[in-house]
């Protein structure tokens, strides 16, 4: 089976309709917050400062790194709506999310030899990276920004299979 330049899969995660991520709940300070997206995608440290929002950084060595990016004016807006009133749209519904492998590409590093960039629903990108098993070369697992969490395990492991899967057909050559 040939497939076009960008994976695309779905995941279901419950039955019911594909939705943009909901907001589930919201915990901190005025000015720093943590949002649980579709009651399975945990999201810490997002900051109001100076009339926007930041997203959290990760860091190595003297680099930071942007994980964790916003992808439409809407979910933005939707959070920011967190931080600025009390109209948080909060929903304790669980929702389908959908799943875009955007891009996966080869790093210089001998542990972390690849990041695979996936969008959720279209609305927030998260950068995952790909290390080899320090012992077992020809293992691999998935690293996660370290202010990003998924709380359903059915979810996460479907996830990184999909990632896992997707490196290892960029490595063979074939085309994605």
């Amino acid at each position: 089976m040939r497939y076009g330049l960008i994976a695309f899969l779905i995941f279901f995660i419950s039955v019911g309709e594909i939705s943009a991520l909901n907001i589930s709940s919201v915990n901190g300070i005025k000015s720093k917050k943590d949002f649980e997206f579709s009651k399975t995608i945990l999201v810490k440290r997002i900051e109001f400062k100076n009339g926007f929002l930041k997203m959290p950084l990760d860091s190595y060595k003297t680099k930071k790194y942007s994980n964790i990016k916003i992808l439409t004016k809407d979910f933005y807006n939707k959070i920011l709506n967190c931080f600025n009133s009390d109209k948080c749209e909060k929903s304790g519904e669980r929702k389908n999310i959908s799943i875009k492998i955007e891009k996966i590409f080869s790093l210089k590093s001998p542990l972390r030899i690849a990041n695979a960039n996936v969008s959720f629903d279209g609305e927030l990108i998260v950068v995952f990276g790909i290390v080899k098993e320090k012992r077992e070369k020809e293992k691999i697992w998935i690293s996660y920004p370290k202010d990003f969490e998924i709380s359903d395990e059915v979810f996460k492991d479907n996830l990184e299979k999909l990632i896992k899967r997707e490196f290892e057909k960029s490595q063979k050559g074939e085309k994605k």
